[in-house]
């Protein structure tokens, strides 16, 4: 009996520290959840009201500044609509100034074109009437001396010899002789041709000089050309012909590509 009571006081003394360790850790536990109840806020929620944005900072996965109300949504659709249309209005106004601008530049340049076209002589005819002038004292001259023709000729080449030097010194244009050269289908036509004692087809007679605009030739000299007597001498006016007719082409293709620069 006493052996059987001595064990079961042993084993009451040695329960009694795991029962206090227990009571210790659940009053800590206890305590702190009653620490992290105290650092949140207690919101009261009444039936059918919505939350407020202010109660919601700070709860787990709410978002600042995010938009729940329709209201509000529809009011925020409603700023951003108004936004775009005054964009909208500012670039349909700076299109409509730039279209404007177009306009008025092809407007400008038109009237300008017509004013160069209009006016594009009036230097080479401001440099021309010293020539009429000129002819007109000849004229006057040649009334007085009528029985005196060397006068009146020596009148009329130093008219032309001014018209020339004019012509030549300010604008470029050249004249030049054909007689005696070797035929060029680029800066001779031929009005005659015949067979002589030639080695290669050589212009022998000049009916109107030739012209030319600093390098290019804007006038044939009219000619007559003599090509070589002998065998084959059937086919040289043939062979003529074509090359004056595609220096003729080559003529026209330069001067419709030279207007069309111009008309740029």
């Amino acid at each position: 009996m006493s052996k059987h009571k001595h064990e079961h006081g042993q084993s009451s003394n040695t329960m009694k520290p795991e029962q206090t360790m227990s009571a210790e850790s659940l009053s800590s536990l206890q305590n702190q959840q009653a620490e992290g109840q105290a650092g949140v806020p207690e919101v009261e929620i009444q039936p059918g009201a919505e939350p407020d944005m202010a109660d919601m900072v700070g709860q787990p996965g709410a978002q600042p500044g995010a938009v729940t109300t329709p209201e509000a949504q529809l009011a925020a659709a409603k700023a951003e609509i108004e936004l775009l249309k005054a964009q909208l209005a500012e670039l349909n106004d700076k299109y409509l100034r730039a279209l404007a601008e177009q306009v008025n530049f092809r407007k400008r340049m038109t009237k300008e074109k017509e004013e160069y076209q209009q006016y594009a002589l009036s230097t080479l005819l401001s440099d021309l009437i010293p020539v009429l002038d000129d002819f007109d004292r000849s004229l006057e001259a040649a009334a007085q001396s009528q029985n005196d023709v060397s006068k009146v000729i020596e009148g009329i080449r130093l008219v032309q010899k001014r018209l020339l030097d004019t012509l030549a010194n300010k604008y470029g244009l050249a004249r030049y002789d054909a007689e005696g050269s070797v035929f060029d289908p680029h800066m001779h036509e031929a009005m005659f041709s015949d067979q002589g004692d030639v080695t290669e087809p050589t212009v022998t007679q000049e009916f109107m000089p030739g012209y030319k605009l600093h390098d290019r030739v804007i006038r044939a000299a009219k000619v007559k050309v003599t090509v070589p007597a002998n065998n084959g001498a059937e086919k040289a006016p043939a062979q003529m012909e074509k090359a004056q007719g595609q220096a003729q082409d080559e003529s026209s293709t330069a001067n419709s590509s030279s207007s069309g620069q111009n008309d740029v």
